[in-house]
């Protein structure tokens, strides 16, 4: 269809037949207005359904004389193949925001996010993306209304080494697809993985040895701090007295969340949640659990050293911590001096360790000296035998009277269901407004009448 202008209407002829479209159209119908009488650009473009945006950028195409179309398709080519590079050292395929962040510290690219998005559309490629795949129905050790309170409440972000959060997940690995289970301490505030454990067990043990491997390297770092924060949901491994007394001796402060809530540990689902969108597929295809141990720690140290987070300003988790604590931004040069001439901030840091570590060494000698002494034998070995023979008759004792245990055993459970009988009453006397007070599980605890829940521990 063709167009023949008369005037300021526009007449459309359908017996020519000229190869052309809307943009052409309108660009026709445009320069033939008069620039005074004439309609205007808008108007113009509106006649024949196409935006000025559009319009522009197709007229751009045309006169892309200077070659800026094809430079520009050129520059895209670079910056894509700059993006293969930061799958294949991530391993995964990110979001914008991580593609923006790497490119400018690795590359020194400054790409924008919206141009990032652009490309990866170009690419066709999607980042991965976590799925809800929380570790649901998880046992618990004591009655709900006896569990430590929740002294976090979801203020995660109050400080460096303040809210340490810990959790449980579980992969998948092998064509018999055996279960085996990670367990994390994580800074809410920096990021950073300050101990974890694997193991084919979800046990106390898995619990203690990833604490112990955060207490080995980080702390100094935490008893730095009068208060910290241990956070963890209801599980039993939390809530058991091992992990407690573990909290107690350190003079860490416990917090758990409410029963079933997993907003109250948010942080730690989404780290487990990102963790298994970016590994997961490649731990299945693991043939043993050391393989699968080796990729989870190695997956650690490169999130902790290498991978940039767009919300810890453009910074690693142990750069972030590192500038947090002491102010330096990581830069390549500062004032003209290079980063690569200056000391290492890490280094200066473990200087200083190394010195406040010789101040101490001969007080730790001496303690060591005394608790060698403390440990050595004080008896004969007639008194140890004597003494190891009481325990015996002891606890043979202990076995014959077996059954009077048992039996005081249910009289005390016996007792107990009395106390909730007692406690059913005690709850139908009071008022409207006390009564709903207690839907707080910790506000149990106020009433003596309701102490009955101290006495269930180990039942659930």
């Amino acid at each position: 269809m063709a167009v023949r202008i008369t005037g300021e209407t526009c007449i459309f002829d359908p017996g020519e037949r000229l190869k052309t479209d809307n943009f052409l159209l309108a660009d026709i119908f445009y320069r033939k207005q008069d620039p005074v009488k004439g309609l205007s650009q808008i108007k113009c473009l509106r006649i024949f359904g196409v935006s000025r945006s559009g319009y522009n950028s197709w007229k751009a195409r045309q006169e892309d004389k200077s070659g800026k179309m094809a430079a520009k398709k050129a520059e895209d080519e670079r910056i894509m193949e700059l993006f293969r590079k930061v799958i294949h050292h991530r391993g995964y395929v990110p979001g914008k925001k991580t593609f923006h962040t790497d490119l400018w510290r690795d590359y020194d690219e400054n790409v924008s996010v919206k141009r990032c998005s652009k490309i990866m559309k170009k690419m066709h490629i999607t980042a991965n993306r976590p799925k809800k795949d929380a570790y649901k129905h998880m046992a618990t050790h004591d009655h709900e209304c006896a569990a430590p309170a929740n002294a976090v409440n979801q203020n995660f972000f109050i400080g460096p080494r303040k809210v340490i959060l810990t959790d449980i997940t579980y992969f998948y690995y092998g064509i018999a697809r055996t279960p085996i289970y990670l367990c994390v301490f994580r800074d809410a505030y920096t990021k950073q993985i300050l101990g974890s454990c694997v193991d084919s067990r979800m046990t106390v043990g898995l619990v203690k040895s990833a604490y112990e491997d955060m207490m080995a390297h980080h702390s100094a770092q935490l008893k730095r701090n009068s208060e910290v924060f241990i956070h963890s949901d209801q599980g039993s491994q939390y809530l058991s007295t091992t992990f407690t007394r573990l909290l107690e001796d350190d003079s860490f402060i416990q917090s758990v969340s409410g029963r079933g809530n997993s907003q109250d540990n948010a942080p730690m689902e989404s780290f487990f949640g990102r963790m298994k969108t970016q590994i997961l597929d490649l731990i299945a295809l693991c043939t043993n659990a050391e393989d699968v141990r080796s990729m989870i720690t190695e997956y650690i140290r490169r999130y902790n050293s290498e991978f940039y987070q767009y919300n810890l300003a453009g910074l690693t988790p142990d750069e972030f911590y590192t500038y947090v604590t002491t102010g330096i931004y990581p830069l390549n040069e500062y004032y003209g001096i290079k980063s690569t001439d200056l000391l290492s901030v890490g280094d200066l840091v473990a200087e200083r360790r190394r010195i406040a570590d010789e101040k101490n060494k001969k007080a730790r000698e001496a303690y060591a000296r005394r608790n060698e002494e403390r440990n050595r034998l004080h008896k004969t070995p007639l008194q140890v035998i004597a003494r190891d023979q009481r325990v015996l008759r002891k606890h043979i004792r202990d076995w014959k009277e077996n059954k009077e245990i048992s039996e005081a055993q249910i009289k005390f459970l016996e007792s107990v269901l009395e106390k909730t009988k007692s406690a059913a009453e005690f709850i139908r006397s009071l008022p409207a407004e006390e009564l709903s007070s207690l839907s707080i599980p910790q506000n149990w605890q106020k009433y003596p009448k309701l102490n009955y829940i101290y006495d269930m521990k180990s039942l659930f």
